[in-house]
C-alpha cells in the first residue's frame, strides 16, 4: 500500500475541481488530475508539484466508457489504489426552457455531468471494494434540491443526489462511503464570465442568499476534503449544501408575511 492515500480529481483543471486539488495535495495526499484539458490539467498538477506535493495529470473525457475503464485501470497499475474520488468534471447551461432546449445539449450536460459521475464512481468503487474501502464525492448543486430553470443541468443534479444516496447504502458494507456537495452560486471562471457578459446578475445571487459571502471553489473543496477526512467516518448518503443559506432564504424570503418582529 502507498504511504499517501490516492485522490483522483476529475475536472481537476479548473474551478471547484482545481481548489480540490489543491486542498488535497496540501494535505499531503497523491493527486491524479483527470480532465479534458490537457494543458490546464498539467499547470495545475505542475503547481502542486512545484509547491511540493505529489500530483500526476491524465487526459479524461469521463462520458467516454471506455476512456474511464483505461483510465482507472492505468491508476491501478501505475500509482495505486484509489482512496478518494472527487467526480467535478462537469458542464453549464444557460437559462432557458424545456421546450427551447436542443436533445444535443441535454445530451452532452446528461452525459458529462450524470454519466460521467457514474462511470468514474462505480469503476474507482470497483478498486475500493478490493482495498478495503475508500470515498467517494458527487457535486451536486443546489439545483439538487429546487428548480431553476436550467432544463437539462438542473434535473441531472437531482439525479446526482438519488446516486448519492444510492451507492452509498449499496456501498457502506464494503467500506465505502458516498456523499455529496451541492455548491451555491460560486465564484469560478464560468460564472464570472456569465456575470461579465450580464447572464448573472451578482447583486441579486448576493441578495437571495442568507450570509453576505459569495461561495467560492475554496469553500467547496473544505466541505469535500472533511466528507473525505476519518472527521467524517460516521457520514454517508448526504448531499452537503455549501451555498451561504441560499436554500434556506430563497423559501423563507418568499414568505407571504412580513415577521413580527
Amino acid at each position: 500500500m502507498p504511504d499517501k492515500r490516492i485522490s483522483v480529481v476529475t475536472g481537476g483543471s479548473s474551478g471547484i475541481g482545481q481548489a480540490t486539488a489543491l486542498k488535497f495535495a496540501q494535505a499531503g495526499d497523491r493527486i491524479v488530475i483527470a480532465d479534458v484539458n490537457e494543458e490546464a490539467g498539467a499547470a495545475v498538477a505542475g503547481e502542486i508539484a512545484a509547491a511540493g506535493g505529489d500530483a500526476v495529470f491524465l487526459p479524461l473525457d469521463v462520458s467516454d466508457e471506455d476512456a474511464v475503464e483505461a483510465v482507472f485501470d492505468r491508476i491501478a497499475r501505475d500509482i495505486g489504489p484509489v482512496g478518494a474520488l472527487v467526480n467535478s468534471a462537469g458542464l453549464l447551461e444557460n437559462a432557458a426552457t424545456t421546450g427551447k432546449t436542443a436533445m444535443a445539449l441535454h445530451d452532452r450536460i446528461w452525459a458529462v455531468n450524470y454519466n460521467g459521475t457514474l462511470l468514474c464512481s462505480r469503476k474507482a468503487a470497483a478498486a475500493m471494494a478490493e482495498a478495503g474501502g475508500g470515498s467517494i464525492m458527487m457535486l451536486g448543486s443546489i439545483n439538487s434540491f429546487r428548480a431553476l430553470p436550467l432544463p437539462s443541468y438542473n434535473p441531472g443534479k437531482v439525479a446526482i443526489k438519488g446516486l448519492v444516496e444510492l451507492m452509498a447504502a449499496e456501498l457502506g458494507p464494503k467500506g465505502i462511503r458516498v456523499n455529496g456537495v451541492a455548491p451555491g452560486y460560486t465564484m469560478t471562471k464560468p460564472i464570472a464570465d456569465k456575470i461579465a457578459a450580464g447572464l448573472r446578475d451578482p447583486k441579486a445571487i448576493m441578495a437571495s442568499c442568507a450570509l453576505d459571502h459569495f461561495v467560492t471553489p475554496e469553500d467547496i473543496a473544505d466541505a469535500i476534503h472533511f466528507l473525505c477526512s476519518d472527521a467524517a467516518r460516521a457520514i454517508s448518503g448526504v448531499m452537503l449544501p455549501v451555498d451561504s443559506g441560499w436554500l434556506a432564504a430563497s423559501t423563507y424570503n418568499h414568505f407571504p408575511a412580513v415577521p413580527d418582529g
